[in-house]
């Protein structure tokens, strides 16, 4: 990544409608301080790491324990959207995170309102417990834009290095496979699910998937919308409004009328719709979690394919 590059992700993470941000902000604010615990370093070799249960809080998304160089636990959020893996400057001091001098990456959200970031070099980190190590890239970013309650942003795509993983949203697990023992392909599509091209924009390792009507949306586990796309390419919309914070800023939404919307075979009725304004021209339209929630998505890495899975809980 070039060190005067701009990192667009689409962290709505930390998204929050004006109605439930007040209740939802002081719940997390009030937690006791976590004690930090440290071990030993890590084998020289990562397994395969464990399946581990994440929670999903209003307005933050989807929360596992994390570790970084033995300290822990903290509050890292699951997105696929976010580009990289970011974490507070507070986990970097406790950790004792190397963290570059020299010039990093602007970040920008929704918003498009950028935050000062800077380049920083983990020795390992984990999940679920101090133990179960992720074979993540060392390259991480440090930045002052997440909120005080949240501790870092875990993009998967870099935390789970060559294997594949899968994001089990009904039930609330978090796990990795082998994609050359496990792989996802188009021949072995799930009953009532679809296995589509994983598409990637640019150098960006973010998932993105074609609709049937040939729009290109990013699956944003970092969202708390339903199918999110730009105002400029809205056909209709109510006149509710609320707000999403992002890092660096926030954007309005509306509720728009719903949407029916075909990924490969899998269709999906009456999908929550919202109009982002205020965004940046070039953000994408989104899939987060009001379309997600009833379904179990595997990412498969080396042969570029995600299968959706509708879940009976």
């Amino acid at each position: 990544m070039s060190k005067t590059s701009k990192l667009l992700m689409a962290a709505v993470v930390v998204a929050a409608t004006i109605a439930g941000a007040a209740s939802t902000g002081a719940a997390l604010s009030q937690r006791p301080r976590r004690q930090v615990q440290r071990r030993q370093p890590q084998p020289a070799s990562v397994a395969l790491p464990r399946p581990v249960s994440f929670r999903e809080v209003r307005g933050r998304g989807l929360l596992v324990s994390t570790w970084v160089n033995g300290v822990g636990p903290f509050n890292f959020a699951v997105d696929t959207g976010a580009g990289a893996t970011i974490i507070s400057p507070r986990v970097a001091g406790a950790a004792g995170v190397s963290i570059s001098t020299e010039p990093g990456p602007s970040i920008a959200g929704l918003s498009g309102a950028t935050v000062a970031a800077h380049y920083g070099v983990i020795r390992d980190m984990a999940i679920g417990d101090p133990q179960n190590y992720l074979p993540t890239k060392r390259d991480i970013i440090v930045s002052g834009g997440l909120p005080a309650d949240l501790d870092g942003l875990l993009d998967p795509n870099d935390a789970f290095g060559s294997f594949g993983y899968v994001i089990d949203i009904p039930a609330r697990e978090l796990s990795a496979f082998n994609p050359r023992e496990e792989p996802v392909t188009l021949q072995r599509e799930p009953a009532g699910g679809a296995v589509v091209q994983w598409l990637q924009q640019g150098s960006s390792h973010r998932p993105f998937v074609r609709l049937d009507t040939g729009e290109q949306v990013l699956i944003d586990t970092g969202s708390s919308l339903g199918f999110a796309v730009h105002d400029a390419y809205a056909r209709d919309s109510r006149v509710r409004t609320s707000a999403v914070y992002d890092v660096g800023g926030s954007v309005a939404t509306r509720r728009g009328n719903p949407r029916t919307v075909s990924v490969g075979s899998l269709v999906l009725r009456n999908v929550p719709t919202d109009v982002i304004s205020g965004a940046p021209a070039e953000t994408p339209a989104l899939l987060g979690l009001n379309a997600l929630r009833p379904f179990r998505m595997r990412f498969d890495p080396l042969h570029r394919l995600i299968e959706i899975a509708p879940t009976e809980r």
